[in-house]
């Protein structure tokens, strides 16, 4: 059985307070490409493997042109330090990173009207610059849910988030830094609180009571593999997709599930880079990637799953990796204003630093 993408209007995305629009592009037909490549900004490692089989090589043989990826530590931090002269004209990114490079001036906004595929992408998941560009194209997203070792934990010791700050696992969680605390854990705990993801102030102190109750705030995403492998962590707020790559690897320990607050939706975009080699190829790219079989294909290999409401995903492998169905997974999702995320952000890692992890 398979399930398409069915969203809730709760999930709405404004982006606000944006501005300096750069051209949107003229279509042009495939025989007008003179040559050019793809070169492709991505993580390091499965993102990288999985964009090259999914999305790269399909490409490559149906238009000739050319496809590879450049492993990079860090995405943004590419597109920054070669935007004088740069290297790349595709890139994969956050929503919070992609605003972020859009304000910076490093990337274009795109022209809804120049992808039509971008019809079947939900409303709510449009991160608009206004009501005909987008500051990237949306293909996929993940979720930050509660990942936890079954060898010491149980589903039911972790029906709520709470469970994080309770005594029954001090010391027995990990935390992550605030530097991605400020994208996911605080804007989502702040929601849970308060229904209000603006109202920091009991996001902060939630972080806080986890950070207490940690037995380490982890510093990197093996570091915090480890520590669920071994079980030195129990349970964590932490990234769905890698219990998904676990699980396919052969893993048996490490799980995910969804308390009864929700969990957060975190999802991605592929952007165009200003003045990067051959944009003519680099539309062309946007364009493919934006129809629904890229994604498909790309959903074994990372566990992100479609925005593409016609994309057929395979119930059965999304319940065997995550324990949910896909509409399942959806219900019970939060993506907030990923704007405001992003225009707090600096501000609120200072703020943590010196609250939270302060001496």
């Amino acid at each position: 059985m398979t399930s398409t993408l069915a969203l809730s209007r709760r999930t709405l995305i404004k982006v606000s307070g944006i501005f300096g629009l750069a051209m949107p592009f003229i279509g042009r037909p495939a025989s007008a490409q003179k040559g050019g490549e793809i070169i492709m900004a991505n993580f390091g490692g499965g993102p990288a493997a999985a964009f090259r089989e999914s999305y790269g090589l399909p490409f490559q043989n149906e238009t000739g042109i050319k496809f590879r990826v450049v492993e990079v530590p860090s995405t943004e931090t590419a597109l920054i330090s070669s935007a004088s002269q740069q290297q790349y004209n595709s890139s994969y990114h956050s929503y919070a990173g992609a605003m972020r490079l859009y304000k910076m001036g490093i990337t274009e906004a795109i022209a809804i009207a120049d992808y039509p595929e971008l019809a079947h992408i939900p409303e709510q998941f449009l991160p608009r610059v206004d009501d005909k560009h987008l500051i990237g194209l949306p293909i996929h997203f993940g979720f930050y849910g509660m990942v936890y070792n079954k060898k010491f934990a149980a589903p039911a010791d972790l029906k709520s988030w709470q469970a994080l700050v309770s005594d029954k696992f001090k010391q027995r969680v990990s935390v992550t830094r605030p530097t991605f605390a400020s994208l996911y854990d605080v804007p989502f705990y702040s929601h849970m609180l308060t229904g209000d993801q603006k109202k920091l102030d009991a996001g902060v102190a939630q972080y806080k009571n986890v950070v207490e109750n940690s037995v380490t705030t982890y510093t990197s995403m093996a570091q915090n593999n480890q520590l669920l492998d071994r079980g030195e962590a129990v349970a964590c707020a932490y990234y769905a997709s890698t219990v998904w790559t676990k699980k396919r690897e052969g893993g048996s320990d490490v799980d995910v599930l969804i308390p009864e607050e929700g969990a957060l939706m975190t999802p991605y975009v592929l952007l165009l880079p200003k003045n990067c080699p051959y944009p003519e190829a680099a539309r062309q790219f946007l364009a493919y990637a934006s129809t629904a079989a890229p994604a498909v294909r790309a959903v074994e290999a990372t566990g992100y799953l479609p925005f593409h409401a016609q994309a057929q995903v395979d119930d059965a492998m999304v319940k065997k990796y995550y324990n949910y169905t896909l509409p399942d997974l959806v219900r019970q999702l939060y993506s907030p204003d990923w704007g405001y995320v992003e225009q707090t952000r600096l501000e609120l890692i200072k703020r943590l630093e010196a609250e939270v992890l302060a001496p």
